[in-house]
């Protein structure tokens, strides 16, 4: 699962590359080529109104970590010269519309153990790997909520 803010999520949307600074390079250096990647995007407040966390897309790995210090991502304002200089070219699965709350979530998924204070596994992070059942979990209320907006 791909950390990332409604910003960068916007670039990794245009450009089908995600991001992340050189402090990542071991979590990203275990992706693999084909591997899936769902995008979440963090909580916000954008404009004094808080924005809840949420899954948005779901893409498969379509290249191995390479280093690019091109400036197309925004960066965080503790550290403006940030470029995210670790990339995987992406292919996109789907984007999700509209895009699946993350906290209904929570009590299903088991790489989140503690149900109340839930960030530690995600916070701090660009790349979360997941399990397969949570991965499933995910699409599947994914695609009941597309059903459901029908």
């Amino acid at each position: 699962m791909y950390v990332t803010n409604s910003e960068n999520w916007a670039v990794t949307k245009k450009t089908s590359i995600l991001g992340a600074s050189a402090r990542h390079e071991k979590p990203l250096s275990r992706v693999k080529q084909g591997d899936k990647c769902l995008v979440y995007v963090k909580s916000e407040v954008i404009a004094g109104e808080t924005i809840a966390p949420k899954i948005v897309a779901q893409y498969e790995i379509a290249s191995t970590v390479f280093e690019d210090s091109k400036k197309i991502f925004a960066a965080p304002p503790n550290n403006p010269h940030e470029t995210f200089p670790l990339r995987l070219h992406l292919e996109p699965v789907s984007v999700l519309k509209p895009p699946l709350e993350f906290k209904p979530l929570i009590p299903k998924l088991a790489f989140l153990p503690n149900k109340t204070n839930w960030t530690g596994p995600i916070r701090g992070r660009a790349m979360v790997q997941i399990p397969q059942n949570d991965y499933d979990c995910i699409l599947l209320q994914a695609k009941e909520q597309a059903l459901g907006q029908r």
